[in-house]
């Protein structure tokens, strides 16, 4: 930076913003005044961190991802965590994202989570955080891509010569992945190829860009409730040709809005029968219906138990300190310690 001097950097910040313009990139923020037309941001520098850093990080997220798979896996199934007192029920029970209908439905493949996003923050003495889990339809994917293809050429050289990897392997496996799990055996046209859906809520949702972006980065379909529909627990696309099922939903709609039939009845986002389609094995929904419970910030302070007994390890990446006030003890602490909180 400092041999590129003031000059080029102020071309280069403009060079982006230009770039972020011409490919419409855009993220909506309901009250603000520019509406649809807000533009995305991209820093002209890229936060570096050390590959040690990165390793930690990066291994610490994919235990956290295993691990919050395990605790879907067990609320809708087993249900030992609350059986073991490892979880208050009023937690789980008494939020709105926990979803009684889908309980003893185990996915194809037993993956709940195929996609997995936290907010991190960085304490001054250099320890990472988690402030929030995503695990409904995670966001932010497709935007790394866009800022990559943005920043990329500017930095070509240099990150050719620091051996920056490339993208393209997250994406390709996500690909795989979902087509692999797809139902497509014993049902006319024998062997079809699946057909992979992303279900958005519409161009007013705030990263519509990136349902967009994704769906033709990855070759998938751009659909919305009104384009599908339910017939024998199956689930097809309308088309000019007539119905062509849908195998894999790639959704990026919250759990109470999927199926008005079953869920939110008001919805008129969603598909009627998805979740009965879903209980017959008969589609994947990526990720599955129910995940959103996981987003409840009650969760954070007993996630360190809950990973000794799911998976017999130590939780990584720890949680901003959180108190469920349900507790008696928890209540306590807080009241006693509220103006240092």
């Amino acid at each position: 930076m400092a041999h590129m001097g003031q000059t080029e950097l102020l071309r280069h910040a403009r060079a982006v913003r230009r770039a972020v313009e011409q490919d419409g990139v855009t993220y909506n923020i309901y009250a603000d005044a520019k509406g649809t037309d807000r533009p995305w941001e991209v820093d002209l520098l890229p936060l570096i961190l050390g590959p040690a850093e990165w390793h930690v990080l990066a291994s610490a997220v994919a235990q956290r991802a295993r691990l919050l798979n395990a605790v879907l896996a067990d609320l809708y199934g087993a249900g030992r965590l609350l059986t073991e007192g490892l979880l208050p029920p009023a937690i789980i029970y008494g939020h709105r994202n926990y979803l009684w209908p889908c309980r003893g439905v185990e996915p194809l493949g037993g993956t709940y989570l195929h996609l997995y996003s936290c907010d991190l923050a960085r304490s001054p003495d250099g320890r990472w955080w988690v402030l929030a889990d995503r695990t409904q339809g995670p966001s932010g994917a497709g935007y790394a891509l866009q800022n990559r293809l943005i920043v990329g050429p500017m930095h070509g050289t240099l990150f050719r010569t620091l051996g920056v990897q490339r993208l393209a392997h997250f994406f390709r496996t996500l690909q795989q992945r979902l087509a692999a799990l797809a139902p497509t055996e014993g049902v006319p046209p024998a062997g079809e190829p699946p057909l992979i859906a992303l279900l958005t809520p519409g161009p007013y949702n705030e990263t519509y860009f990136e349902h967009v972006f994704l769906a033709r980065y990855l070759g998938f379909a751009l659909v919305e409730g009104a384009d599908l529909t339910v017939r024998d627990h199956r689930v097809y696309l309308k088309t000019l040709e007539g119905l062509k099922r849908v195998h894999v939903l790639l959704r990026r709609l919250d759990d109470e809005y999927c199926d008005p039939a079953t869920l939110r009845a008001d919805s008129a986002l969603g598909v009627p029968g998805l979740l009965a389609a879903a209980q017959a094995g008969q589609v994947v929904i990526a990720n599955a219906l129910g995940s959103g419970v996981l987003e409840n910030p009650a969760l954070l302070g007993f996630l360190p138990g809950i990973c000794q007994a799911l998976l017999g390890e130590s939780l990584v990446l720890p949680s901003v300190a959180t108190w469920w006030c349900g507790e008696a003890p928890a209540l306590d602490h807080v009241i006693a310690h509220l103006p240092d909180l």
